[in-house]
């Protein structure tokens, strides 16, 4: 089975990829907390966010902007839910970035 099938359930799968990377880090509060929302409607957000953690990945992730797999705070200081991500993992929250 291919370990990446789950990324056809995405929400985002037809969308400029840029808007989670380049575009979510230059766009406004506004921009990116719908980017945030987004996420929080897709089926797959959590398993993104785990597959985002374990690569070690830069960018939105299930809705959290990583930092070599790490949470940002640079990025996620406007969110008040990465905690959840965290539980629904089995993960303590990161607070050293």
């Amino acid at each position: 089975m291919d370990k990446h099938k789950w990324k056809d359930k995405a929400i985002c799968h037809d969308y400029d990829i840029d808007f989670f990377f380049s575009k979510y880090e230059e766009g406004s509060l506004e921009f990116r907390k719908t980017i945030d929302q987004f996420c929080t409607n897709c089926p797959v957000m959590k398993k993104c966010f785990a597959v985002g953690v374990s690569g070690k990945e830069w960018g939105v992730w299930g809705g959290v902007y990583l930092e070599e797999g790490e949470p940002s705070r640079e990025f996620g200081s406007h969110k008040t839910h990465l905690a959840k991500h965290h539980r629904a993992l089995g993960q303590r929250p990161v607070t050293h970035r």
